[in-house]
């Protein structure tokens, strides 16, 4: 139903679940992966990973369950031991700050 300016009105059913509405705070993944891994990072992270992302606006974890699944990788066979070890440091930091894979 328009109103007399030209905007929807919203029905209670809206009005109601706009109430509920939650806000989300993430870190995209390609901010925080080094861009000089992007050529390798990316094909070794998605290897039997326990969680799945693609074709989505956003697909959030844990900055946890990011390093849990990194330390599963050798990482070090394409990057320096000093790299490694700061970004699953920073990793760590971030604890449950979700990491948004889409981005």
């Amino acid at each position: 139903m328009k109103t007399k300016k030209g905007t929807m009105k919203k029905s209670q059913m809206t009005l109601d679940a706009l109430d509920q509405k939650e806000t989300c705070e993430f870190i995209p993944a390609v901010s925080i992966v080094p861009r000089k891994w992007d050529k390798w990072f990316w094909t070794l992270f998605t290897e039997d990973a326990d969680f799945s992302f693609g074709d989505n606006n956003r697909s959030l974890i844990t900055a946890e369950r990011f390093a849990d699944h990194c330390r599963d990788l050798d990482l070090v066979e394409n990057s320096s031991r000093k790299e490694v070890d700061k970004f699953m440091t920073m990793l760590t930091e971030l604890d449950q700050t979700y990491i948004d894979l889409e981005n």
